[in-house]
């Protein structure tokens, strides 16, 4: 099967004009394609990661995120290795299922990373090894987070105006958020109305108000 290679790339960029961009993600729609396995497999249904809606915050959402499974790749072009290691490149040669969203964002070094959700059936004692060394496997921990999501494909602009619009509600409604942002994908290029992004921050338990 063909993967032709397209060459418009954008960059998405997080934070205001006055602070370093976070990171610089490459999102190409050679790796969009990829990530849902071409267009024989498009009009499957993927499992979703599940979450807790904790309460709704005017445009954003206050969420509570069980631990699950997930992949991680820290080079660029990291999504061969994800893809191989749910075709089979698994220490039980074992294939996986596609879920959603994709995540990408930055490690705790700075570095760029994509990361895939395992379906919630796997445990962490049963989830199989990588068979290459570019992929960690691991349990995310639990967490608060408070998310914003946008339509349309996830261009550098748009990604930005998410970012800010989020850090803004976040400071109005007291919310101390933490780390950098994580931009999480939900759909194939080939899907071109309805798409569905989100940007997530980290938020710090101990400053929210449950009411």
């Amino acid at each position: 099967m063909k993967v032709h290679l397209l060459k418009l790339r954008t960059k998405a960029t997080f934070g205001s004009k006055k602070e370093a961009l976070p990171f610089q993600m490459k999102i190409t729609l050679t790796i969009l394609i990829g990530i849902f396995h071409l267009s024989s497999l498009m009009a499957q249904q993927y499992e979703t990661q599940q979450y807790d809606l904790i309460k709704k915050i005017e445009e954003a959402e206050l969420r509570y995120y069980p631990p699950v499974m997930k992949i991680k790749s820290s080079r660029v072009d990291g999504f061969r290795a994800l893809f191989g290691y749910i075709s089979g490149d698994n220490a039980a040669n074992e294939k996986i299922a596609m879920t959603t969203p994709v995540y990408m964002g930055e490690d705790s070094t700075g570095n760029e990373v994509m990361e895939f959700v395992l379906p919630r059936a796997m445990k962490k004692e049963y989830t199989p090894a990588a068979g290459s060394e570019k992929v960690e496997v691991y349990e995310s921990p639990s967490g608060y987070f408070i998310a914003y999501s946008f339509g349309g494909y996830a261009l550098d602009w748009v990604v930005r105006k998410a970012t800010n619009t989020l850090r803004t509600l976040s400071e109005k409604n007291e919310i101390k958020i933490k780390g950098t942002p994580l931009l999480l994908v939900y759909n194939s290029p080939y899907k071109f109305l309805n798409r569905k992004n989100e940007i997530l921050f980290e938020v710090e338990a101990e400053t929210l108000k449950m009411d």
